[in-house]
């Protein structure tokens, strides 16, 4: 199992307003615009994307990714 296991998506427990946050494939960036108004950027690293797919534990890691992301999309609703 290599280190990045799991990264896929940043982490949505370190976002803060201006600040990038960054999963190995997937970056995310909000940024507040004034009151109820954000700017949301999402960026896709492709190269990236395609050396994820060669790696053997793919499916794993993917699943595992979605996993922790649905969780604490879950958890920031309670």
């Amino acid at each position: 199992m290599s280190d990045c296991f799991g990264t896929i998506y940043p982490d949505l427990d370190q976002l803060q307003f201006g600040a990038t946050v960054a999963g190995k494939v997937f970056r995310i960036r909000v940024t507040t615009l004034g009151p109820g108004h954000r700017d949301r950027t999402l960026e896709v690293d492709q190269r990236e994307w395609e050396n994820c797919q060669r790696c053997e534990d793919f499916r794993n890691c993917y699943d595992f990714s979605t996993a922790k992301l649905n969780m604490q999309q879950a958890l920031a609703r309670v």
